[in-house]
């Protein structure tokens, strides 16, 4: 066989073997959304996250009306508790933005690399290379690819930054188990 032949017979590789990156610097808002989304989505008392606040609000009225002291100020300090529940979540989405708009971390670029060997991810100061065996399961939502590493942590890549979702979505449901 001719040296030519070979070359027509060899494949292409995929971007998915070839590896792909992302671009981008998420912007204050983008931040603070998807931490909020992903501290309702985390693992363990995920159901708990959603409904804890209410229950112990409405607990705290119930015991609010009770004739004896005792049991009323137990129900007043239901409401605040469930009042902290409820808005802990808000107040730290608030508190991560604040505190990243006054660091300057807004505007840093970051360089997500996905690829046969794991993941890089560089922000121009610190790098960090994620192996496979790290990241525990991936999936996506309408705004982001999100992966989940061992420990519970979450990173996210925004959609607007993907060119081609379902090479992404391949190469991390060939190295991780994927979800909707």
């Amino acid at each position: 066989m001719s040296p030519r032949s070979d070359k027509k017979r060899k494949k292409k590789a995929t971007p998915a073997e070839r590896g792909l990156a992302y671009r981008f610097a998420l912007s204050d808002d983008e931040y603070a959304r998807a931490w909020l989304r992903e501290y309702y989505r985390r693992p363990g008392w995920r159901v708990w996250r959603v409904v804890g606040g209410p229950c112990f609000i409405l607990l705290g009225l119930g015991l609010t009306r009770s004739e004896e002291l005792v049991s009323r100020i137990v129900g007043g300090a239901a409401i605040v508790m469930g009042l902290w529940y409820a808005l802990k979540p808000l107040l730290g989405a608030r508190m991560l933005r604040d505190r990243r708009a006054k660091s300057g971390r807004a505007k840093v670029e970051l360089e997500v690399r996905v690829g046969p060997s794991g993941i890089r991810i560089d922000d121009g100061t610190v790098k960090q290379e994620i192996a496979w065996p790290d990241v525990v399961r991936a999936g996506a939502s309408k705004e982001y690819v999100w992966y989940e590493l061992r420990g519970g942590s979450r990173a996210t890549i925004p959609l607007r930054v993907v060119e081609d979702p379902i090479a992404l979505r391949e190469l991390l449901r060939a190295h991780t188990r994927w979800e909707e």
